[in-house]
């Protein structure tokens, strides 16, 4: 039985595979568009899917005997929905000679490394461990969720000034990248991006999904915040 490669064989692994790139001059590593375009197909399926559609998905992966032992060891090992959908993309894009465990240490390296974020800069930027704090921080607040390779979200972001002036003085506006922040679009039922989520009391008011021109999104901020 061969032994497990260490994680710096994996980095150079998933370097020659071509699902990262490591600057030369600053050695920072990032994944490369190619293999995000891939995994955006399985982050669409599996980010959103319910619990127990999930828990069967990776029953039938990794052969176990059912979903009930599944939910078992995703809790156990905190495995997410953004690492099976990596691990789902590394599998169908590499070579048959790595190891389940390899490929689950590759999946969870790709995902920690990820690509540079699609939030833009003038918003705070959020994730799944931050939200919470965020929306829990301020009586209104809005959430907006973008995402890679979304001609909706950057048609939207040629906007940006106009759609933050539709909100009113006062409410932060915070961002995060839908595929790596699943549980926040479980939580409130987004599955498209661009998003807009309008809190208030910490709970989600409105949700308006694609993209929006400034004008009749402050239509609707003004209904929901009545302002």
């Amino acid at each position: 039985m061969s032994e497990t490669q260490s994680p710096e064989a994996l980095l150079d692994a998933l370097q020659s595979e071509g699902v990262v790139v490591i600057d030369e001059e600053t050695d920072e590593v990032s994944t490369t568009e190619a293999f995000e375009a891939d995994r955006e197909v399985y982050y669409d399926t599996y980010v959103t899917m319910g619990d127990a559609e999930f828990h069967e998905s990776v029953a039938e992966v990794f052969g176990l005997d059912s979903a009930a032992e599944a939910a078992e060891r995703v809790d156990e090992l905190d495995v997410s929905r953004e690492e099976f959908a990596t691990f789902l993309t590394l599998r169908s894009n590499v070579d048959g000679s790595y190891t389940t465990v390899e490929l689950t240490t590759m999946a969870q390296m790709a995902t920690e490394l990820g690509p540079e974020t699609p939030v833009p800069d003038a918003v705070e930027h959020l994730d799944d461990d931050s939200y919470e704090a965020f929306v829990d921080a301020h009586d209104r607040c809005v959430v907006t969720v973008w995402k890679l390779f979304c001609d909706p979200c950057e048609a939207m972001k040629e906007q940006l000034d106009e759609v933050l002036a539709a909100f009113p003085d006062g409410v932060p506006v915070g961002g995060l990248a839908g595929e790596r922040s699943p549980e926040f679009c479980q939580s409130v039922g987004v599955n498209a991006a661009p998003a807009v989520v309008l809190f208030e009391d910490g709970e989600p008011v409105e949700r308006i999904t694609g993209r929006t021109d400034p004008s009749p999104l402050a239509d609707r901020v003004e209904e929901v915040y009545g302002v």
